[in-house]
């Protein structure tokens, strides 16, 4: 997720906005580590002198997307009696469905792979809905590994969102954006 995030923020963000100055991509050892960090985080950003929020992008996986929302919104008011802005995103189901939701930025990065023998597919018609996006990935792109892959298609992932089939994608640029533009001076931690 991180190494997506980073190449994706600087393409939807406006200027004023420059990564490892006014904003921050935090990464965790996993969902556990994640979750755990939620509460000192938003406590020391909620009591921080500048306007600061906090946006937390997870992975859906076997979840239930409204239980688990409603967890990580419970574990920002942990300890806060003003929790400072906060903007939740649940990668559905996971963050591979976003690479199979823009089969050309997939085909962009490997080109040997052909995005119209797939883009059709009733299988990748909702990226969203697959019980394991990475499996799917893998049957269609033998050379994909997770760490590598992320570098290599991101670049390429379309920031108009009309052209991602992947509705978690979608949610979570149009999110991003409204939320960075509550900011008059620019910082925000992404967890």
């Amino acid at each position: 997720m991180c190494d997506v995030l980073k190449i994706i923020l600087p393409k939807i963000l406006p200027e004023k906005w420059i990564l490892e100055q006014n904003y921050f991509i935090r990464p965790h050892n996993g969902k556990s580590d994640l979750q755990r960090s939620i509460p000192k985080k938003i406590k020391v950003f909620s009591n921080y002198h500048e306007p600061a929020g906090v946006v937390i992008v997870h992975d859906q996986d076997s979840h239930d997307c409204k239980e688990l929302k409603n967890k990580l919104l419970a574990l920002c008011k942990t300890n806060v009696e003003e929790p400072c802005p906060i903007l939740i995103r649940i990668a559905c189901r996971e963050l591979e469905a976003w690479y199979l939701g823009d089969m050309h930025a997939i085909q962009s990065a490997y080109p040997k792979f052909k995005a119209e023998k797939y883009a059709k597919k009733k299988t990748f018609r909702n990226p969203d809905n697959l019980n394991n996006a990475t499996e799917e990935l893998e049957k269609i792109l033998p050379d994909f590994q997770k760490g590598a892959s992320a570098r290599a298609i991101a670049p390429y992932l379309d920031t108009n969102i009309e052209n991602n089939e992947s509705e978690s994608y979608r949610q979570f640029i149009n999110g991003i954006v409204a939320f960075f533009q509550k900011f008059e001076k620019p910082y925000a931690i992404i967890s």
